[in-house]
């Protein structure tokens, strides 16, 4: 365990970067996976340019890319930048150049920023491929015409990596080091990526406990952890969980105290973004089943759920200890479970998971860069269910869930675990998407150079909420997740306003 990010060490000669790089320590909770795999030594980039005989596009005669810089998901638990995942074909067919980062995970991820010598890990660390990025590795293909150009750095991400994007959007200390950005699926503003006040700080006693390590004086258990097997600890990670796999992250993005160096100084509730860039940002049509097939579609899970929804819904909707959860379970059963047809109950727990982690935190998060900025949001809702979703990974192989968490990912990488070809619809949407995101790379308008089939307007305030509709057809709509508004009355601590600075002890 080291404690803060350090500059890569050199090397001499030519280094071999032909075999993929270890992921990090992790195990993956999604698909309850019981194998812990990765090591420490995992903080590399993949950087990818296309072939210079491709290099086809007069605005680039200067011979700079574009430069496109992936955060994967994963809730900061699991994942890695493997081309098994997220390859570089499809977005090379288009004059950008592509890095793709790991950064650490579970118990690696986030610390208590009331610790001292905090390793704060996983968004600064994400800082070491934005730096680089932005300059010399960037040019890591040295010899022109293939290089990157330095001011033209869009940050982009999914879920975790997208909640990531948001994230250096807000902090003081990335501002600077990329020029666009894109988030996917996950905003800083979704109760799953900021821990409530105390909860960083408990988690990280529970793990000196777990470990066999002091919890006082806080030195003393931080030199404890620090000589502890890495695999030893993520071992650790199912003892943290009240019910399956819930809570879904229970290592989250903290505030720390306002020194230097620190990342993020108060709730991103709060914070004007510090980088003033244009967004690109949105959200697939159904989102939720990332949590619900799992429930959905086993008889008994879905009957301790509903059994014991006064216990598990203050854990998976992340208000547990709150003083009014009795009401907020009570106003939450009566919108999503009072019916007694089974499948529409099915139905209403994918929105329930749909509303409160993506839904409503996309349209705050996107309110509150409008009023912080006067950059252009362009948003999306991709409703189009192509042939693979990623409800096959999520616990379903065969049913039709429609279109799920990370579902747009098969149209930017080739995924290749995925079971079935594309068919000729699919690979007019990938082509469609590919375009909206490198015309955004290149120019910070997903409609140019490149002309799209609709005009994509961005928002023009948080009342009307334009977006485009990315279905058979692409169209524009208006009052994206607008069903999701319970959210934004209930009494949760991520609604409310918070003070600057979370006192976690």
């Amino acid at each position: 365990m080291q404690s803060a990010p350090a500059p890569a060490a050199p090397w001499t000669g030519v280094r071999d970067a032909t075999q993929p790089s270890p992921p990090c320590v992790q195990r993956n909770p999604y698909t309850r996976q019981q194998e812990i795999v990765g090591q420490e030594d995992c903080l590399y980039l993949n950087l990818y340019t296309p072939r210079v005989d491709d290099l086809g596009t007069p605005s680039i005669s200067s011979g700079l890319l574009p430069v496109m810089v992936w955060f994967h998901g994963g809730g900061w638990m699991c994942g890695d930048s493997s081309t098994a995942m997220y390859g570089p074909e499809f977005l090379l067919d288009r004059d950008v150049l592509l890095v793709a980062t790991n950064y650490r995970l579970d118990t690696f991820s986030h610390r208590s920023a009331r610790l001292p010598l905090n390793p704060r890990r996983g968004l600064p660390r994400q800082q070491r491929a934005e730096g680089p990025a932005g300059g010399a590795a960037l040019g890591a293909a040295e010899h022109p015409p293939v290089r990157g150009d330095p001011d033209s750095v869009t940050l982009f991400g999914e879920s975790a990596g997208g909640a990531s994007v948001h994230y250096h959007m807000i902090s003081t200390t990335s501002a600077g080091l990329f020029h666009k950005a894109i988030s996917e699926s996950g905003t800083a503003l979704v109760p799953w990526a900021e821990a409530p006040p105390g909860e960083a700080l408990r988690n990280a006693f529970r793990l000196a406990k777990f470990m066999e390590c002091p919890q006082a004086p806080s030195e003393l258990m931080i030199n404890c952890l620090r000589g502890k097997d890495a695999k030893e600890m993520i071992d650790t990670e199912y003892r943290f969980y009240a019910w399956d796999y819930e809570p879904m992250t229970p290592f989250k993005a903290v505030v720390e105290p306002d020194l230097p160096g620190a990342f993020l100084t108060s709730s991103p509730r709060l914070t004007p973004a510090a980088a003033a860039v244009p967004w690109l940002t949105g959200l697939n049509k159904d989102e939720g089943c990332l949590k619900s097939v799992w429930i959905t579609e086993n008889s008994t899970r879905l009957r301790e759920f509903l059994s014991a929804f006064d216990v598990i819904s203050p854990v998976t909707f992340y208000y547990e200890n709150h003083p009014q959860q009795q009401e907020i379970t009570a106003a939450l059963r009566k919108e999503y479970l009072d019916t007694k047809d089974e499948k529409e109950i099915k139905r209403n727990i994918l929105k329930a998971y749909s509303d409160s982690y993506f839904n409503f935190p996309m349209v705050d998060a996107v309110d509150l860069v409008l009023q912080y900025t006067r950059q252009p949001v362009y948003l999306y809702e991709l409703t189009y269910r192509a042939t693979n979703s990623f409800s096959q990974i999520f616990g379903d192989e065969d049913g039709d869930h429609g279109v799920c968490h990370a579902d747009e990912l098969m149209h930017l990488f080739p995924i290749h675990f995925l079971s079935q070809p594309f068919s000729e619809k699919d690979i007019e949407i990938s082509n469609l998407i590919i375009t909206m995101f490198t015309n955004f790379a290149t120019t910070g308008n997903p409609n140019l150079p490149t002309k799209l089939p609709v005009e994509w307007s961005p928002v023009s305030d948080s009342k009307t909420m334009e977006y485009l509709d990315v279905g058979d057809t692409l169209a524009m709509g208006r009052g994206l997740a607008d069903s999701s508004k319970l959210w934004g009355s209930l009494p949760l601590w991520f609604n409310r306003n918070t003070r600057r600075f979370y006192d976690e002890l």
